[in-house]
C-alpha cells in the first residue's frame, strides 16, 4: 500500500526521532533497527524506504539529537541558566532526551565516519553558540574559543561522570554540586 508523501515524511521523521532517543539511552550498538522502528510505530521491513543502513540512521538521528537540544537553549535563556538545567540530576536522569555529548561521547569514535562528522559538527555548534554566551557575559573572552571548549568539556564530564557513578546516589548528585560550582567559579558564570 503506497503512503503519501506527507506520510512518508511523517514516518522518517519518527524513525529518526526513536533512533535519536534509542542510541541515547542505549548507545549506539545497544539497539537494534528493529526496535527503533517499533519505537517509531512502524515494521522493520519500512526501514529500507527510508535509510541505506543503520549508520545512515545514526548519522541522522545524531544531528537530529544535537538539533532538538540547541533548539531548546532560546535565544532569551542565559548561560548561567543554561548551566543549571545542563548539570543537573533532572539531566542526568533523561539520557534519552538529553545531551548528545553525554550520551555519546566514549562510543562515536567508534563508529561510522557519518556518524562521526554529526557529532563533530554538533559539538562545534555548541561551542559556537557558548563562545557567544561567554561574549555576552565577559567581553574579554569573546575571541577566546578555548574558553567555550573549557566549559563545554566541564559540563559534559560532569554529566557523563554523574551517570557513571549512579549506584551511588550521592556521589553522583556531589559530582553535579561540586562541578556546577566549580565551572561557575572558573568560567564566571
Amino acid at each position: 500500500m503506497k503512503v503519501s508523501k506527507e506520510k512518508a515524511a511523517e514516518h522518517h521523521r519518527a524513525v529518526i526521532k526513536a533512533a535519536a532517543i534509542s542510541f541515547r539511552e542505549n548507545g549506539f550498538n545497544g539497539v537494534n533497527v528493529s526496535d527503533i522502528m517499533h519505537m517509531a510505530g512502524l515494521t522493520h521491513g519500512a526501514f529500507y524506504g527510508h535509510f541505506k543502513s543503520k549508520s545512515d540512521l545514526a548519522a541522522a538521528a545524531c544531528r537530529y539529537a544535537f538539533d532538538e537540544r540547541l533548539d531548546d537553549w532560546a535565544d532569551d535563556v542565559s548561560l548561567t541558566d543554561y548551566l543549571d538545567r545542563y548539570v543537573s540530576t533532572f539531566h542526568r536522569d533523561r539520557r534519552g532526551r538529553g545531551c548528545p555529548m553525554a550520551a555519546f561521547a566514549s562510543d562515536v569514535s567508534r563508529q561510522h565516519t557519518a556518524v562521526q562528522t554529526e557529532f563533530e559538527a554538533g559539538v562545534s555548534r555548541y561551542r559556537e553558540k557558548i563562545a557567544s554566551r561567554l561574549s555576552k557575559t565577559n567581553a574579554q573572552d569573546a575571541a577566546h574559543y578555548s574558553e567555550a571548549t573549557a566549559l563545554l568539556a566541564a559540563m559534559v564530564g560532569s554529566i557523563v561522570l554523574a551517570r557513571s557513578t549512579l549506584s551511588n546516589r550521592t556521589l553522583s548528585a556531589r559530582i553535579l554540586t561540586e562541578s556546577r560550582s566549580a565551572i561557575a567559579s572558573r568560567f564566571g558564570v
